[in-house]
């Protein structure tokens, strides 16, 4: 029931993009299945030239300890990134209570404020993006 109004408001740009997503989202898996094969592809490349200078084992447990390291670090990469977003959201919930109690003392002082600043919160949360910093 909603879509009809809103591509009604929007014109033919709604069917427009919805079409440009499914095509963008097959071409990227074409994609993704073709980046994953020459990864594959390399890996075994890189073992068989490995495997003449090391040996089959050696050049195994090379790309084993190469991929492992790898691993690591993302896995680092991960918590540092999440260490951040977790503090952010700290901040962010920390200058929101600052502003809540700062708003209290106004509502209390001048109550036909109260629903202005009611207002204004559920604005301000329904209206931020929760993955925005």
């Amino acid at each position: 029931m909603l879509f009809p109004i809103l591509s009604l408001l929007v014109g033919t740009s709604v069917h427009r993009t919805v079409a440009r997503t499914k095509r963008n989202g097959i071409f990227i898996a074409i994609a993704a299945i073709f980046v994953l094969t020459a990864y594959a592809l390399a890996v075994t490349a890189g073992a068989i030239w490995l495997a003449g200078i090391y040996g089959a084992v050696g050049a195994a447990l090379f790309l084993a300890a190469c991929a492992l390291l790898i691993a690591i670090i993302v896995m680092i990469i991960m918590m540092v990134m999440n260490a951040q977003e977790a503090r952010r959201a700290k901040e962010r919930k920390q200058a929101f209570e600052t502003a809540a109690a700062a708003s209290l003392g106004i509502i209390r002082s001048q109550p036909l404020l109260t629903a202005g600043v009611i207002a204004a919160m559920v604005a301000a949360n329904l209206f931020t993006s929760k993955d925005r910093d």
